[in-house]
């Protein structure tokens, strides 16, 4: 009877010192398999925040920036701003080839060192609101005013086509603008006129520009009837290329030095 008793007392002696070891063994792995703090912080993915293009931001550096502003009656347009200076040079569109017409000649504007703006009216590209050739001139002026407010408050207009328009009735209306250039527009489109006032009206230095064979332009009648006795007139003879697609043709060299001799004129 003693020996089984001192047989179960061994027994359970061992079985408790076993029971021990395996416990210190599970709390000894426990914290071995637990990363610090520190660890987990650097095996996290750093990730870099994506800032979407603003009017608000800058314009520290050269661009090009995206922007979207506003019209006063609240139609959303789209923009590329490009460049440094002080003086800002706005490239109003034509009909239907769009701000993408601009876009090379907007990066060697910029090169010689002023701000460019080009935009998209209200319903073309991506601008918003319904296509109304009446509007141009509200979306240039949305432009000149967002280009004052964040960049440059002196401004040059070049405008093609309906952008040229458009840029004859600003230039008349707007103080500021230091010279106009009109190429390939006509005097109307659709409901869209300009008058004998927006062209007596102009007190800024002008140059008109068109091609012989282009049949869609008044650049001629229009630069007879236009104010202001230092403005200049230039008609491209055999070619029957209109607004910005005059920049992809055989003139293109002698387009882009009188468009850029003419802003650092005005620019002075």
């Amino acid at each position: 009877m003693r020996t089984h008793r001192l047989l179960f007392t061994l027994s359970m002696s061992l079985f408790l010192m076993l029971l021990g070891a395996c416990s210190d063994g599970e709390s000894q792995a426990t914290p071995q398999a637990t990363p610090s703090i520190q660890e987990t912080e650097e095996a996290a993915p750093t990730l870099q925040p994506t800032l979407p293009p603003t009017a608000t931001v800058p314009f520290s550096d050269d661009g090009p920036w995206e922007i979207n502003f506003t019209t006063v009656d609240d139609a959303t347009l789209y923009g590329i701003l490009y460049g440094q200076g002080d003086v800002g040079v706005i490239l109003a569109p034509s009909y239907p080839n769009g701000a993408e017409g601009w876009a090379p000649f907007a990066e060697e504007i910029a090169a010689q060192g002023y701000r460019v703006l080009t935009f998209d009216f209200r319903g073309q590209g991506q601008s918003k609101g319904e296509r109304s050739f009446a509007d141009a001139p509200a979306d240039l002026d949305a432009a000149i005013a967002v280009v004052r407010e964040n960049v440059a408050e002196r401004v040059v207009l070049i405008g093609a086509g309906l952008g040229g328009m458009a840029s004859i009735r600003a230039a008349s209306q707007n103080e500021g603008v230091l010279g106009l250039v009109v190429i390939s527009s006509p005097r109307m489109i659709e409901d869209f006129e300009i008058s004998d006032q927006d062209l007596s009206g102009l007190k800024v230095p002008s140059l008109w520009l068109g091609t012989r064979n282009d049949m869609l332009h008044n650049i001629e009648d229009m630069y007879e009837a236009a104010g202001r006795a230092d403005k200049q007139f230039w008609i491209y003879e055999g070619s029957s290329l209109h607004g910005t697609y005059i920049l992809e043709g055989a003139d293109a060299p002698d387009l882009k030095q009188r468009l850029l001799e003419f802003i650092d004129q005005v620019a002075q």
